[in-house]
């Protein structure tokens, strides 16, 4: 994921987007919880293991088990990474045995190099970088995801009133291949339009450039995710095609590793997952908790925006973090990559580890 240039963050700023920006720099966080944060139990209860113990208190306890330690990392400043923080300022990771390094890196070959090479044990991810690692021959995995469809929506000029309105027209989509891109393409076939036929998509590098060329009449329309969804539905814009109300699979926040690592550490997974349950299980039941961890990590104060975003979210996060297979057959079907034609789903994701979080009953034990 490409960094944010000087000038994309002022016309963001200018746009009222300065929060989540995507792919801005973020410092590594480890296990401990943030000072005066929220405690990690399921209420809210602050977590049995705030810290890991000292050499001397392990040797005098000797019933506290040591932490696993784990070098984790995400690839967003944006909410499909909240769990992740949740999981860790709440001391959910602790809390499940974990001892988490918390760590940001740029999407795509960034974090396949780091995940290959054995700097990360496990990894936020879109799924279509993981799939597109196994389609490589690299040796990546999903194990699980917070988000199982797809979101963004697609806005027009204000002369452009219907979905039939956009044949023959031109969205503007972030990047090709971008999910914004995905958003365009599969929402207009949604609505009877085939894309490259009867609608077209062209880059335009940003969700600031996206909104900017859609004001100056650039574009006919423009495909947006938040939070540049709130200031188009600020604006006026039409928003002609919801794609997060369609509800279409699409596995866009998976949990990643590799067979390697699963292998030599086949005790890291399940906990692993239990604390980011955990974690979308606060997202959904403690909007003012969600407010606080967002706003720290996308080093903003903007409340209403933030209030937002967590509203926005919350119907999305799935605290069963089983990685449904229709959700990657979605990430294939749009893939350039030939081998994903004839791939199936099962090559890509390891589920046993989900299904056993499942099976155990602990799901049933969070506030929905």
């Amino acid at each position: 994921m490409a960094t944010c240039s000087s000038g994309c963050r002022r016309l963001l700023a200018s746009l009222g987007l300065a929060a989540l920006l995507l792919g801005c720099g973020a410092p590594a966080r480890t296990g401990a919880p943030a000072a005066g944060a929220p405690g990690g139990g399921p209420g809210g209860a602050a977590p049995a293991a705030a810290s890991a113990p000292s050499a001397g208190d392990t040797a005098t306890a000797g019933a506290a088990p040591a932490l696993m330690k784990s070098r984790s990392g995400y690839t967003t400043i944006a909410a499909a990474a909240a769990p992740w923080w949740v999981a860790l300022e709440a001391g959910y990771f602790r809390e499940q045995g974990l001892d988490v390094e918390l760590v940001h890196l740029d999407a795509g070959a960034p974090l396949l190099a780091a995940l290959t090479n054995g700097e990360l044990d496990v990894t936020f991810s879109g799924a279509p970088t993981l799939v597109l690692g196994t389609l490589q021959g690299l040796d990546t995995v999903i194990i699980g995801s917070t988000a199982n469809v797809l979101d963004g929506s697609v806005f027009s000029r204000p002369e452009i009133r219907t979905p039939e309105e956009l044949r023959g027209k031109t969205i503007g989509v972030t990047n090709l291949k971008a999910i914004t891109d995905v958003v365009a393409r599969l929402g207009a076939k949604r609505v009877g339009l085939e894309p490259d036929v009867d609608v077209f998509t062209r880059k335009t590098g940003g969700l600031a450039e996206s909104l900017a060329a859609l004001e100056t009449g650039a574009i006919d329309a423009a495909s947006l995710n938040v939070p540049a969804v709130f200031e188009a539905r600020k604006r006026g814009f039409p928003e002609l095609i919801n794609v997060t109300e369609m509800s279409i699979p699409f596995l866009s926040a998976a949990v990643g590793a590799t067979r390697k690592t699963l292998a030599a550490k086949p005790e890291l997974a399940e906990p692993y997952l239990r604390a980011l349950a955990q974690a979308t299980s606060r997202l959904k039941t403690d909007r003012e908790y969600g407010i606080e961890i967002m706003g720290k990590y996308a080093a903003s104060d903007d409340r209403e925006l933030l209030g937002q975003t967590i509203d926005y979210y919350a119907p999305i996060y799935t605290v069963d973090i089983y990685p449904e297979l229709s959700a990657v057959q979605t990430v294939l079907d749009v893939e350039d990559n030939p081998a994903a034609r004839t791939a199936k789903p099962e090559d890509f994701v390891d589920q046993r580890f989900a299904a056993a979080v499942r099976a155990s009953g602990f799901l049933d034990q969070l506030p929905k």
